[in-house]
């Protein structure tokens, strides 16, 4: 049945008394939620299609086959709303845009339904059964009851009850695998899903400073505790406009001030703090931060203060054609660990390679859990050692097939070349290997870094581009990422 587009309204009150044969309580109540969460819908697909980024929800059948993992039943619990991101199918998925509300129009039959959940939320026994979904990795994909949870965000809901049946992927040390599994060690223990981290160790680093021990279950009291202080850190976050994960926040402020002086800050107190702490909060605190390097040398690195900001980094990486005396230089005052590969114009590395430094050229490279790809050199245009063809370059990549497969993927990958189509120019010495761009896709690793094309050859030329969730960016000189 299709509604007439003349008296909405009416007609959903009609199709109601006519299925239930009673009136339809204030219908215009449920009508009127149903068309400001579907503005709602319609503003937040307008943004991700601006920053060029999938509109609708989650699919976990597009990220895992449940049936290559474990399951396990966990039964009802309460979760973070904002960790509900997709539903298992495609088919569901298209209905709501990515923050769950109502992309259908409101003459649909979909409309028509979720009103009447609407109805049932709001009734006096309220929504019963429990929406039913999986989590894997920490988010929530909802395989029955999609709009019973879109109506209960379209009304502020930060809680959500959920049947939950977890998936575990098969146990690894690294990348986000690893994190995952000493978060599950973790909510043993504080039976919290609010508190997330992104770098493995944060979770051990976050229950010591609470000051408990390894093995010790949290109470009802000190979960209260934990949350009300996260809640106030995130309120003065987002009154100051400060780009940060409220946790990392946390964990950060814990590690300056300790935690009980922390909740017994008063709110100027903390805000003060928040804001004091901004630069260092925006860009992650607790993440690796590295200094990536290529093709021309940074004379502020030879400075005072240069070598103060040097000290600060976790580690150093060299995209290739630096003189080897400049990463003496800089490893020694470092005195952190620097990696790299091989430019087009670094033959005298055979002769004379940086001392203190580690190549990982041809190599999975792993420092601190963190999966280090290493492929230098450029495209053959002379007789030189580090230039090869479109086959040489493909021969390289599956020589290293079998270690990416042991590891897991790749989160970091260094080249010197660009990828083809992604910062190369249009002369033979500088152009991109197109075999880069299938490795790029296989492995989407958090970091593609590359050097070969000075920036100053074309101003057309950008430092930074995305694929697919991938940040690809031009190390020529000196740049930082915090990983």
């Amino acid at each position: 049945m299709t509604l007439n587009p003349g008296n909405v309204e009416k007609q959903v009150v009609f199709l109601y008394v006519l299925l239930h044969n009673r009136p339809m309580e204030n219908p215009s109540q449920y009508y009127n939620q149903y068309l400001y969460a579907h503005k709602l819908a319609k503003r937040n697909a307008r943004k991700r299609a601006r920053e060029r980024k999938p509109i609708n929800l989650e699919v976990l059948d597009d990220i895992v086959n449940v049936y290559d993992c474990s399951s396990i039943h966990i039964g009802r619990i309460e979760v973070p709303a904002d960790l509900i991101v997709g539903t298992k199918t495609a088919n569901r998925a298209i209905s709501f845009s990515s923050d769950f509300m109502p992309l259908m129009k409101d003459k649909s039959e979909f409309a028509y339904k979720w009103q009447q959940v609407c109805r049932y939320h709001l009734s006096e026994t309220g929504i019963t059964d429990p929406p039913v979904a999986y989590e894997y990795l920490g988010k929530f994909y909802v395989t029955e009851g999609n709009k019973r949870v879109s109506v209960l965000k379209s009304y502020g809901a930060v809680l959500i009850t959920l049947d939950v049946t977890r998936l575990l992927p098969k146990r690894s040390e690294f990348g986000e695998v690893g994190v995952y599994y000493e978060f599950l060690d973790f909510y043993k223990l504080s039976k919290l899903y609010s508190i997330r981290f992104s770098k493995k160790g944060s979770y051990a680093r976050f229950h010591s400073l609470l000051g408990f021990t390894e093995d010790h279950v949290w109470t009802p009291r000190e979960r209260i505790d934990v949350i009300g202080i996260l809640e106030r850190i995130e309120h003065h976050l987002k009154k100051n406009r400060i780009k940060a994960d409220k946790c990392e926040c946390l964990l950060a402020l814990m590690e300056i001030h300790g935690y009980d002086v922390l909740v017994q800050m008063k709110d100027r107190q903390l805000e003060k703090a928040v804001i004091t702490e901004k630069t260092r909060l925006e860009h992650g605190h607790g993440l690796y931060r590295i200094m990536c390097l290529a093709d021309e040398e940074d004379p502020l690195l030879y400075n005072r203060y240069g070598i103060d900001r040097s000290r600060k980094v976790d580690f150093i990486i060299s995209c290739g054609d630096l003189e080897p005396e400049y990463l003496e230089f800089i490893v020694t005052m470092a005195n952190k660990p620097l990696f790299y590969v091989h430019g087009n114009h670094d033959d005298r590395y055979d002769i004379t390679p940086p001392e203190g430094c580690i190549c990982i050229d041809d190599d999975l490279y792993i420092h601190e859990g963190i999966r280090i790809l290493g492929l230098g050199g450029s495209y053959r245009y002379s007789n030189a050692t580090y230039q090869y063809t479109e086959l040489q370059m493909e021969k390289r990549i599956r020589k290293l097939r079998a270690k990416i497969r042991r590891a897991k993927g790749v989160d970091i990958v260094v080249t010197h070349a660009p990828i083809k189509g992604y910062g190369d120019l249009e002369d033979y010495a500088h152009q991109g290997f197109e075999c880069f761009e299938k490795l790029l896709n296989d492995l989407r690793p958090k970091y593609w870094l590359f050097g070969h094309s000075h920036l100053r050859y074309d101003h057309d030329l950008q430092r930074m581009m995305e694929h697919k969730g991938t940040t690809i960016i031009n190390c020529n000189g000196r740049y930082e990422i915090f990983y």
